[in-house]
């Protein structure tokens, strides 16, 4: 049985984390599922900026579910603010390049399994749709596949 402090230092972190994923997920995944480009070519392509949107949205349904059933009161949840705050810094971030986009230019492996597979296995046991974020982590998985980067 897990302790209900390991229960709260679980849900703390994610909350000390949240930005990172918000982030990351959308944009080092569409990064990568473009062939590698920076902050700036997505923030400044309206289909790549709306696909961002819908990345974060999802990143924010599947971490919300998560912090429900872990017993969050919706005060706690992320709202709109973190998808604006995502949004901002990106605007502002230039021409930054991706650890994960680094990788993949360089063909090295890339961190696929735990950044991105994990949070559409807990959007499936959610019951969190994420079409969007799944279909990136399917173009990364397929790229690390064929140059076989695991």
């Amino acid at each position: 049985m897990v302790s209900r402090n390991l229960v709260l230092m679980s849900i703390h972190s994610i909350l000390l984390n949240r930005p990172l994923l918000v982030w990351n997920l959308p944009f080092s995944g569409i990064s990568v599922s473009m062939g590698g480009i920076s902050v700036d070519q997505i923030v400044n392509d309206p289909s790549l900026r709306k696909l961002s949107y819908k990345i974060i949205d999802e990143t924010i349904a599947i971490a919300n579910a998560d912090l429900k059933k872990h017993g969050c009161s919706d005060d706690e949840l992320l709202g709109d603010e973190t998808r604006d705050e995502m949004m901002t810094l990106s605007d502002n971030m230039g021409p930054y390049k991706t650890s994960i986009m680094l990788d993949y230019q360089a063909r090295k492996p890339m961190e696929v399994k735990y950044l991105f597979r994990k949070a559409v296995d807990r959007a499936d046991e959610l019951g969190i749709s994420a079409p969007y974020l799944d279909s990136i982590v399917s173009h990364a998985e397929a790229y690390q596949r064929r140059h076989n980067l695991f």
